[in-house]
């Protein structure tokens, strides 16, 4: 069997049976993408440790944390087959994924106001489609996860009682979600109701939501335009809540407000969404956002 023989039947068998939609999604845009071609017509025995090691160098060269990442899963998928008895062996799993590549980052990087206008206005200027656009600068200001919003439908949006209320269907804790619908989030909102139907963040097929895929390309082709340094969307949220919590933002709002459940000592808020207090907080960080963002363009 081929490499491509081997993902392609990891994927039928495992990957497409028990996992979530997110994680199969996340494998289809990663190994299964960069790697199916890999070592065209070549046996999977008769690959090297060497091979393999030129192969992930090259990898690195071009994404040191893709690089590293392609490699653990790699050794996931071909391991599986090994147990499975599919092939007997595999030299890749003689390669350590800390001796390729970097480790991706774990969370660290909470942006400033200034670097925040530079992302905003460089989606602004972009030539990504307005779904796209929208998704992205509304992260910025909700701080939610990509996929609520990314998945987001017209119908969890009340504009008359101002409430974006996400389905656990589209939680990662499984529990609904209830978000403000802020005066500075509102006309973002409201172009994106007037553009599309149902699914508000469409990609190619406007049926179905943008792919998380189609989601992180355009995050890394903004990132490649700019020059201050790593990033991407999931830093959005950091940015939220530490910057608030500078201002003065009670944890038990900011814990609401990027979706989590409240427990120990805060346990006696969790029966509470704090809305108005979200508000609240949402619009001092928009107002701050918006004021670096024009002091871009003066």
């Amino acid at each position: 069997m081929t490499v491509g023989d081997c993902l392609k039947y990891w994927k039928e068998q495992y990957v497409d049976v028990p996992l979530r939609p997110k994680t199969q999604a996340l494998y289809t845009s990663t190994v299964i993408k960069h790697l199916s071609d890999a070592f065209p017509g070549r046996p999977i025995s008769e690959i090297s440790v060497k091979q393999w090691v030129d192969f992930f160098s090259r990898q690195e060269k071009e994404n040191p944390r893709r690089a590293r990442q392609l490699l653990s899963q790699a050794r996931t998928a071909l391991n599986w087959c090994i147990r499975r008895q599919v092939i007997d062996s595999c030299a890749i799993m003689r390669i350590s994924p800390r001796d390729v590549g970097v480790r991706s980052e774990t969370g660290s990087r909470v942006l400033t106001y200034s670097e925040l206008a530079r992302i905003w206005v460089g989606i602004e200027r972009s030539t990504a489609a307005t779904s796209n656009k929208l998704l992205h600068q509304m992260l910025i200001l909700w701080g939610s996860r990509v996929s609520e919003l990314r998945l987001a439908e017209r119908k969890e949006f009340d504009l008359e009682e101002g409430v974006w209320t996400v389905p656990k269907e589209h939680s990662k804790m499984n529990t609904v979600i209830r978000r403000p619908i802020f005066e500075q989030i509102k006309p973002l909102l409201e172009r994106a109701m007037e553009t599309y139907d149902q699914i508000l963040f469409p990609g190619a097929d406007i049926k179905q939501p943008i792919t998380i895929s189609a989601a992180n390309r355009y995050m890394l082709r903004i990132r490649e335009g700019m020059d201050i340094g790593y990033w991407r969307a999931h830093d959005f949220r950091r940015t939220l809540v530490t910057r608030l919590s500078e201002d003065g933002v009670q944890p038990h709002v900011t814990e609401k407000m990027l979706g989590h459940e409240l427990g120990g000592v805060m346990a006696v808020y969790k029966k509470h969404d704090w809305i108005e207090d979200q508000r609240t907080a949402y619009e001092l960080h928009a107002d701050k956002l918006f004021w670096h963002i024009r002091k871009l363009s003066d």
